[in-house]
């Protein structure tokens, strides 16, 4: 299989352009590495060799990475070690070339093709949106494993090198030639232009002057030891807040930069590849592995065989926390957007909430204030339904009243094409009976988005019984473009994510209400990884609106959703969570503490095993997660964990929720569920598909 073609002009400059047969785009697996080490033998003595540039033929992908498949069947750390090590030998022949190399950057340029990047003299990048640069192994469970730890820091400087492969940063070019990262960066038109300027300086020997003023390369206080121990202190004091150790390897990429920082190239090289061996086979990698496939198979997931619609302009209904996150997101993805609501003042807090989600991009330097007014530009409002017939799109984001929402149909079919489709943001309620009285319900669709809008990247996509196939495929690749994750879900009460956690929420009610503490129940739950305690969680949402879903949940499942009678005790106080102040905690500003008086709604005095308190929480949803595959209400196991980890935030290390009962053993889960069902009751009564699954020894994840 050919990997690379090349080509030598009659200056003496080699172009190696990296063009991965029949596929999309470039991954650097090892047989392309070994091509490449064959072609790198083969020149390396040539004397009539001036320049080597090295390019991609994909579009908008320069190398996209590692080739995860192989990382994934890696069967032991010597393995590991025996191949990795080939690999950073083949880098350093390329870094040893007794000519100038350039890397020529117009697309993803990521992990190990960061790394190939960073083993060549210079790299000129294109300033175009699809070029980022990052070493982001550690979203995957790993660090950079083909000398990235040791070539990055050398460039950009130990602290920014500790934030960039921590964080899994990805670097639009322009802010990768502030920080030293590349060498140039022009518009990808001009990339031609720039590559001869380069092959001009080389030639006459200017180029490595030119570029060495504007590389930061490792601060003078980086190199004393005292300063770096300090450092990496505070960097893994700020992971730590962030991961609560449930990640090891961003925790161990610190390591290995403190460690190595004045080692030799080969000596640090081997102390990456101890620290990546163990990481590799960890079960959290598995895990996070397991996610990423699972979000490339949704990626390229359409959920329908129509060809949707183009979305030219749109309309949100309802300017409230959902619909000003909504417009939010169209407006920043550039779709003209009109609001409309009743009053104006409902407008103007909206206006100034979606101000507030662009200032934060401003703040981290991905929008600047001329592009935020060309986004805001694009939005304009109506008080009276009126300017809409050019809308290909309208979303109705209002409160979950039933009859609210019909209205609001009625007039929106009288004021918009017959084309245009209407959908709702609605986190509960039935599609086909909202659709009841529409005169075109084949163009009306649920398209839930997840609060904070801005921030959740789940967007679930509920087809009623007369929705049309053009319909889904027009909103799940309106959900893509917005740059979120569609998942279709078949209809049902809660649909997918609220009927999986609702229970969860109202297991941890029931426990208080039991005699266990909210600080407690809490912090077993963060412990667990969950990003927030199941009470910090309600009080976000809003007792009220559990309260309402609760109601619905209740009416469609029966006894083992019935609500804890917490939740109508304290909407009758108002006290409904952050939003007023007081809930399970009382807040002031950003400091909260426990509500006190809760406890005059606790039936009696006692502590469960911790481990019986996370399996009340956790296995509920387990057990319900199981009812939603016996339902079909999702279509598989991988895109029922993908909306858990999108939607409700379950912990991404743990793989997801049924990859986690994998992991307990289906066996085990179902016993431990028949315990709990002595013990607290019926709810508990394990699914009928997680007791066949554990008769038959079967895996949600088929043995992966």
């Amino acid at each position: 299989m050919e990997y690379f073609e090349q080509h030598k002009d009659g200056r003496g400059i080699v172009t190696l352009t990296f063009d991965t047969p029949d596929k999309a785009v470039n991954v650097l697996c090892f047989d392309a590495l070994y091509a490449f080490d064959k072609i790198l033998e083969e020149i390396e003595n040539d004397t009539t060799i001036k320049a080597l540039f090295i390019e991609s033929a994909k579009e908008s992908v320069f190398i996209a990475g590692a080739d995860i498949k192989e990382i994934k069947a890696f069967k032991d750390e010597t393995e590991i070690k025996t191949k990795l090590r080939q690999g950073q030998k083949i880098f350093k022949r390329l870094e040893n070339l007794p000519f100038p190399t350039v890397a020529v950057i117009d697309g993803a340029c990521l992990g190990g093709g960061l790394e190939l990047a960073m083993a060549c003299d210079y790299r000129l990048a294109t300033n175009d949106e699809h070029t980022r640069l990052g070493l982001v192994e550690v979203s995957l469970g790993i660090i950079p494993g083909l000398g990235g730890t040791q070539r990055l820091p050398k460039l950009v400087g130990f602290t920014k090198a500790i934030e960039l492969i921590t964080a899994s940063k990805r670097l639009k070019a322009d802010k990768a030639l502030k920080l030293g990262l590349v060498d140039a960066s022009v518009p990808s038109g001009y990339l031609g232009f720039k590559k001869e300027e380069f092959i001009r300086e080389i030639l006459a020997g200017t180029l490595e002057m030119k570029v060495s003023q504007t590389r930061q390369g490792i601060r003078w206080y980086e190199m004393f030891a005292p300063f770096r121990t300090l450092i990496a202190a505070m960097a893994k004091k700020e992971v730590l807040k962030k991961t609560a150790g449930h990640y090891p390897a961003p925790l161990k990429a610190i390591d290995v930069l403190n460690e190595t920082l004045t080692m030799s190239l080969d000596a640090g090289s081997e102390v990456e590849l101890e620290a990546f061996a163990p990481l590799a086979m960890s079960q959290v990698s598995k895990n996070l592995i397991e996610l990423f496939f699972t979000s490339e198979t949704l990626k390229k997931e359409t959920f329908s065989r129509a060809k949707p619609r183009e979305v030219t302009s749109a309309t949100v209904m309802g300017a409230g926390t959902m619909g000003s996150g909504i417009a939010w997101a169209l407006a920043n993805r550039d779709i003209p957007v009109r609001l409309g609501a009743r009053k104006m003042e409902s407008i103007a807090v909206a206006f100034s909430k979606m101000m507030k989600n662009f200032e934060s991009l401003r703040k981290r330097g991905r929008l600047n204030d001329r592009e935020i007014a060309l986004k805001m530009d694009r939005v304009t409002y109506t008080t009276d339904m009126t300017g809409l017939e050019a809308s290909d799109f309208i979303i109705e984001a209002v409160s979950e009243d039933p009859d609210v929402k019909r209205k609001i149909y009625q007039t929106l079919e009288e004021s918009v094409s017959d084309q245009a489709i209407i959908a709702t943001n609605t986190s509960s309620l039935s599609i086909s009976e909202l659709a009841d009285e529409m005169e075109h319900p084949e163009r009306f669709v649920g398209m839930h988005f997840f609060n904070p809008v801005s921030r959740m990247p789940l967007v679930e996509v509920i087809a009623g019984r007369k929705s049309s196939a053009k319909t889904v495929a027009t909103v799940v690749s309106l959900a893509k473009r917005l740059g979120k994750t569609p998942v279709k879900v078949s209809e049902c009460a809660g649909f997918l994510v609220n009927r999986t956690l609702l229970p969860y929420l109202n297991e941890a009610a029931r426990m208080f209400e039991e005699g266990e503490s909210v600080e407690r129940i809490d912090r077993v739950l963060t412990d667990f990884g969950m990003p927030m305690g199941p009470f910090t969680l309600a009080d976000e949402v809003g007792l009220d609106i559990g309260e309402k879903v609760s109601g619905i949940l209740y009416e469609a499942y029966g006894e083992r959703m019935k609500p804890s009678a917490l939740l109508s005790q304290m909407t009758e106080r108002k006290w409904l969570g952050r939003k007023t102040g007081t809930g399970f905690y009382v807040y002031s500003g950003r400091k909260k503490k426990v509500n006190e008086k809760m406890k005059d709604f606790q039936l009696r005095q006692s502590e469960l095993e911790e481990n019986v308190l996370l399996d009340r929480a956790i296995l509920t949803m387990v057990n319900e997660a199981a009812r939603c595959l016996e339902e079909k209400v999702v279509a598989n196991a991988r895109y029922l964990d993908m909306a858990m980890v999108m939607g409700t935030g379950f912990p991404a290390f743990r793989g997801g929720l049924l990859r986690y009962a994998d992991e307990e053993g289906l066996p085990e889960i179902v016993e431990r569920l028949g315990r709990l069902e002595k013990s607290f009751g019926e709810r508990f009564a394990p699914a009928g598909l997680l007791v066949k699954m554990a008769e038959e020894e079967q895996t949600f994840y088929g043995g992966v």
